[in-house]
């Protein structure tokens, strides 16, 4: 199984060829980078969990 990490990096990659293919204005290019947005959320969380996030 890949790390969070190399994932988030083959998204990151990903993100730059749909860019340079279509246009950092593009609606492909904006996808890819919500879905890499997504996976650094994860991993930013998991590295500094909210206090809102915490059970009581």
């Amino acid at each position: 199984m890949k790390s969070l990490d190399a994932v988030i990096e083959e998204y990151r990659k990903r993100m730059f060829s749909i860019a340079k293919e279509d246009g950092i204005s593009s609606h492909r290019t904006l996808v890819a980078s919500q879905n890499l947005d997504e996976l650094l959320n994860i991993e930013m969380n998991k590295n500094n969990p909210s206090p809102l996030n915490k059970k009581k």
